[in-house]
């Protein structure tokens, strides 16, 4: 009897310190799940900038989220998961986290989230989700897995949280802005 309780509070013991080491440390924060899964590396925070380029005479503008540098810091494998600390603990932890595919320019990584016309009309891409679909699986209480669905081509990604974590479409006209979003990128090589 000694023997199984000991066994039992050794499991519960290291099982917590286990999503202690896996899982961030502050809210609205990212992580990559190491191959020990025992612990992590957190993303780095990207200073994500909106811009808005002229698209030809008559196609108007388009609208894009901006990372500086052509590449992010944090270099991942293609099937890893990531670990997921919500700001909202009552809200369902898929409304609050995204992940997009960006394009690789020679100072910096872009994603098109839509734009105007040239008669002012809106180019919105919101009613065609392009994010990458994720599964989400409870780790602990706050603390959450994220994994994308399917095996993810080399390339840049980064995760958008905040009080707005759908990045396409969203004020897709003039004076774009980020606000209430934060960005977290990383590579797939």
């Amino acid at each position: 009897m000694k023997t199984t309780l000991s066994v039992l509070l050794f499991t519960l013991i290291s099982s917590a310190a286990s999503a202690q080491g896996v899982c961030p440390e502050f809210a609205n924060m990212v992580s990559a799940i190491k191959d020990d899964g025992a612990s992590s590396q957190e993303l780095v925070m990207e200073r994500a900038v909106a811009k808005q380029k002229k698209k030809g005479i008559y196609r108007g503008y388009d609208n894009s989220v901006r990372l500086e540098g052509p590449s992010a810091k944090v270099s991942v494998k293609a099937a890893q998961p990531f670990s997921f600390k919500p700001f909202h603990a009552s809200i369902h932890p898929a409304q609050q986290i995204k992940l997009y595919a960006f394009i690789t320019k020679k100072d910096f990584r872009e994603l098109v989230v839509g734009g105007t016309n040239t008669w002012g009309g809106s180019k919105n891409r919101k009613s065609k989700d392009e994010s990458v679909p994720l599964t989400i699986e409870k780790i602990s209480d706050g603390c959450y897995k994220v994994t994308p669905a399917t095996l993810l081509p080399k390339g840049q990604y980064a995760f958008v949280l905040g009080t707005s974590a759908d990045a396409q479409g969203t004020t897709a006209g003039a004076g774009s802005t980020t606000t209430g979003q934060v960005w977290f990128g990383y590579s797939i090589k």
